[in-house]
């Protein structure tokens, strides 16, 4: 079963995810989580947390009390690849992630959320659950106002919000901002609202954990 928010939470909560890093906007990200004592769900690229310049990133991830998940190694749209691809991009990725966090890894996202049961079928053998959204602004290609006011009219306790702190190294410059500084600045103006309404961020097994 995909994880897309829980209709039946009491707390006042919400998980705010992120996808395509580590980056040089990930610290960011974090840095506001951490000002309104949140947390967040990082689905990271096998790729960028391969690079040693990248990985550390990860690392403060774990260490500010967030959370890591399996992003794929190089962000293809998985049911276009065969089964053995798809067995490669999830181990390659997971074994790069684990190593950089020292975390053993629960929770994957398909890019793009192309996904289907052959592929499942493909990566059932890791074991992960995947996480999917119950809302997504197109905060890649927004400016920052106009993600804000997506995110925060739709804003329930339970929602799974999924934003973007980085970009596949990869990714043609026509399909979306050149960096994720639009991002950043509506994540905190976000996070400034939910706290205003008396929400939290926090991870995807926090989520599930609370009442």
């Amino acid at each position: 079963m995909t994880i897309e928010g829980r209709d039946d939470i009491r707390e006042p909560i919400v998980a705010l995810t992120f996808d395509d890093g580590p980056s040089e906007w990930t610290g960011q990200v974090l840095q506001h989580l951490a000002e309104h004592d949140g947390h967040g769900t990082f689905f990271a690229l096998g790729c960028l947390a391969a690079d040693e310049r990248r990985s550390p990133t990860l690392r403060r991830v774990v260490e500010s009390g967030s959370e890591v998940g399996n992003h794929t190694y190089s962000h293809p749209s998985l049911p276009t690849i065969g089964d053995a691809e798809i067995h490669d991009e999830l181990e390659r990725a997971g074994t790069v992630i684990e190593a950089a966090t020292g975390t053993t890894l629960r929770y994957w996202r398909p890019p793009f959320f192309h996904v289907d049961e052959r592929v499942r079928e493909a990566i059932a053998p890791f074991g992960l659950e995947e996480v999917g959204c119950s809302m997504m602004p197109w905060d890649w290609e927004w400016d920052s106002d106009r993600t804000v006011e997506f995110v925060l009219e739709r804003l329930r306790p339970g929602s799974v919000v999924c934003m973007h702190d980085g970009r596949p190294p990869d990714e043609p410059a026509e399909l979306s901002r050149p960096t994720r500084e639009a991002t950043v600045e509506a994540v905190g103006v976000i996070l400034e609202a939910m706290t205003a309404r008396g929400l939290r961020s926090v991870t995807i097994s926090e989520l599930l954990a609370a009442d």
